[in-house]
């Protein structure tokens, strides 16, 4: 019997370089085109969402490695389970809402507030789905937020909460937004990272601005919009 052979590995292309330490990853197909981001901090590298499983992704995340994978909502965990039998010694990080999708993985998850180092923070921000997350990077000279499906920049230059047939509950989508300004305190984040709606920025990567960008919404309004039933799943 001949042995299991997997197949190659494609080779892919380099993620592209943003800024000392941090890497934007394209958009991967298999977790609905989610952009992963690879970002090196005081404590060690960490992966935000998972990036397609290519020899160039690979050989970037051992070459940094090993460090934390945080999955900022259910649908950012794409191939995974392929990516971390390619690695080793990285942990997995998630809300405890979505822990129970990985049931065969050693996950490490938190309830509403978790900090992971001095200069790096995750909070949970239901909504875009059940455990969706945020992570802030206390950086200088910008910090930074990864905030996942929560914000989306649109064509008109505007960063909002977009409601889509996935999802989960646009009231505490918006309850989220509320409670993550009040978490962060003014002047926070000096720039974010999202991680759908990238070619909205004109050739830009992070929303620059961040705490106008916030200041922004008006969540009244969002919520007096007629958007439908909320979708529970």
């Amino acid at each position: 019997m001949q042995p299991f052979s997997q197949d190659p590995l494609p080779t892919g292309l380099p993620p592209r370089m943003v800024r000392e330490g941090l890497w934007v990853f394209r958009p991967n197909r298999q977790s609905r085109g989610t952009v992963a981001w690879l970002l090196s901090t005081s404590t060690g590298p960490v992966v935000v969402d998972v990036p397609e499983v290519t020899q160039a992704n690979l050989a970037l995340l051992r070459d940094q490695g090993p460090g934390r994978i945080v999955l900022t909502h259910r649908t950012a965990h794409g191939p995974l389970g392929k990516l971390m039998g390619h690695l080793e010694g990285w942990q997995v990080w998630l809300q405890e809402q979505e822990a129970y999708l990985l049931p065969t993985m050693t996950v490490h998850s938190f309830s509403q507030k978790q900090v992971l180092a001095d200069d790096l923070v995750l909070y949970w921000t239901p909504g875009p789905t059940p455990g969706s997350c945020c992570l802030h990077h206390l950086c200088s000279p910008q910090s930074l937020l990864f905030c996942g499906r929560l914000l989306q920049p649109q064509p008109n230059g505007s960063l909002v909460p977009v409601r889509t047939s996935h999802t989960f509950h646009w009231g505490r989508l918006l309850t989220s937004l509320g409670r993550l300004r009040h978490w962060l305190g003014p002047g926070e984040p000096g720039q974010i990272a999202c991680s759908t709606g990238l070619t909205n920025l004109s050739g830009a990567v992070l929303v620059d601005q961040g705490p106008r960008a916030l200041a922004a919404l008006d969540l009244e309004a969002l919520q007096a919009v007629d958007h439908g039933p909320n979708l529970m799943g």
